[in-house]
Formats: structure tokens, sequence, C-alpha cells
């Protein structure tokens, strides 16, 4: 039986599911982000027996076009979906009758969800290499994530996850990269393993202490958030940098990713009151945009114009 694997290319959650899915199955792999996931589930080849794809959803913008392409691609193979970010009733209900064998749980990530759905076909340190997803999405605390740690050195786990997490941060620009990664944990490598992966961490790890000062300086308090406008690839960092420069709940970086769009990362903790992938992902289709995620981690895209509007009725929901 032939697979293919589609799965998120720019964070470990994503580049861990599709390694297990590798490993189980023999996939082929394309990484993905979510603006080119459209176009990518064209590229599924003809011949494939099954489809599997990991860590990557639509948002309410092109959801129509991304249903239309699942159907039209559980017409010809077998199609399994893995995921963990919001998905509503209705949306369920359409994968499942157009035939999608739907894995999806907002409470575990994606390299978990994988682990649970092809364990039986997975060699031991699989079991480790889906943690490193569960640590770097923080979701380490969920249910099957929460017993599989306690059969590892957690200090190990997370200093692996972090590992990987910095030098993705450092060097997922580079081209072949986020690839290397995927082939090397297929292989049952660890971060500290594979090439360059210690050293692109030790990197950023020293870029990332210099930015809290940059965010102490340009960073901006709006009611019960921290936002700014940065040029940093790891959007995620300074989003949670905010955090704790100023005390709020809520974390907001904006890039500027194409002309007259912002790219939108947002962090939370526990004292925020909202949902964040909803509240974000609600708000910026109101203005145009997109987006979604989970309750502590979220992004979207706004337009550039929008972005004071949006900034301002996410503070009145946080």
């Amino acid at each position: 039986m032939k697979y293919f694997c589609i799965s998120h290319v720019k964070d470990v959650d994503g580049l861990g599911a599709a390694a297990l899915v590798s490993v189980a199955t023999g996939a082929e792999v394309l990484l993905s982000d979510y603006d080119d996931l459209l176009h990518n589930l064209s590229l599924v080849p003809m011949d494939v027996d099954h489809f599997v794809l990991c860590d990557l959803g639509a948002d309410n913008a092109n959801l129509g076009d991304f249903l239309g392409k699942m159907a039209e691609l559980s017409g010809r193979a077998k199609v399994t979906y893995v995921d963990h970010h919001f998905m509503d009733g209705p949306t369920k209900r359409k994968l499942r009758r157009s035939g999608v064998k739907l894995v999806h749980d907002v409470e575990e990530c994606s390299s978990i969800l994988v682990f649970r759905e092809f364990g039986s076909h997975l060699p031991p340190r699989a079991r480790l290499l889906a943690l490193l997803g569960a640590v770097t999405d923080y979701q380490d605390g969920s249910p099957l994530a929460s017993k599989l740690m306690e059969q590892e050195d957690r200090q190990f786990v997370l200093l692996e996850a972090s590992m990987l997490s910095y030098a993705l941060g450092r060097k997922a620009r580079e081209k072949g990269f986020a690839e290397q990664v995927v082939r090397k944990l297929s292989s049952m490598k660890l971060p500290h393993e594979i090439e360059g992966v210690p050293q692109a961490a030790v990197q950023q790890l020293d870029e990332v202490a210099k930015l809290g000062a940059v965010v102490r300086r340009k960073g901006l308090k709006l009611g019960r958030l921290a936002y700014m406008v940065t040029t940093q690839y790891s959007t995620g960092n300074v989003a949670k940098l905010l955090i704790g420069a100023f005390g709020v709940p809520v974390g907001v970086a904006m890039k500027e990713k194409k002309e007259g769009w912002y790219e939108v990362s947002l962090r939370s903790t526990s004292e925020c009151r909202v949902h964040l992938g909803q509240t974000a992902g609600m708000i910026a289709g109101k203005l145009g945009g997109s987006g979604g995620g989970h309750r502590k981690a979220a992004g979207c895209r706004v337009p550039v114009d929008g972005a004071e509007e949006f900034l301002a009725a996410l503070s009145k929901k946080v």
C-alpha cells in the first residue's frame, strides 16, 4: 500500500507527526504551511492508496475549498486527517460524510494523536518523539501525553524538545532543513543527534536572550494584552516574551509577511478569559483575514490597515 503524508512545516509538532507517519507507514512526506495547503493537496499522487494529513487545517476563509479537496481525495484513496485545532461540529460532520477518517482531539497535540493512531506500527523510541510535539505545543499535561511522559525522563524530553524548537526558529527558512529533520526523526534520531540542531539551538537561544530587551523597549500594552510589530521569524517567541515583559495574560506579535498583511502569533496564560484560537479567528475573519488555533496559542492573518481594530477588539475579549 502506498502512503503519502502532508504535515505542518513550521513547528516541532508538525515535523514530529510527519516523522511518525513515515516510520509507521513508509509514507512519502510533503511539508506545508497553511498558505500553500490547498495547492499542496492537489499534489497528492494519483496512485496513493492512503493519504494522511497532519496538524493542518483550513480557516473560515477557505474552508469550502478545503472540504472539497478532502472529499475529492477520499473519493480515490483512504484519507486520515489528524489534527487538534478547534473544529466546529458541522465541519467534522462534513469531513466524515465525505469518507475522511477524522482523528481529532483538542486536548492532545498532533504527534500524540499520530502515536495513538499508528502506535502498533511504531518502535519504542517513537513515544519520546511524540512527546516533543506535546511539550512545544504546551500540551504535555494532556491525558495521554502525561501518561507517556511518566515513562520518560521528563528533563531529557524537555531539553530535546526545546533544542529542536529553537533550532527551527533559527534555521526553518534554510531550504531543506525541515525535511532533513523529518528524515532524521524518521530514523529515530533524537534532536541532539541531528547535525546542526544543537549549534542552531544555542545561536537562537542567544538571540532570544537579547530579544527580551528589544521587546521591553518596543512592545506596547493595551489593556490585558501587549503587542509588537517584529521582523523575527519566530513570532511565537516574541509573543511569549511580551507576556513576561508587560505582566499581561496575552502577547501578540505581528510580522508583515506579504505587503498589506500581518502574520500574527498569539500566546496566553491561564488568566486569559477566552479560547485564543476561536477568538482571534473570529475577529480576524470580520476584518477580511483568517486564523485559529488552540486555547493558549493561536495564529491569524489580518490586513495591516485593520491591525488597530483587531487589537482593540481582542483587548476587550481577553
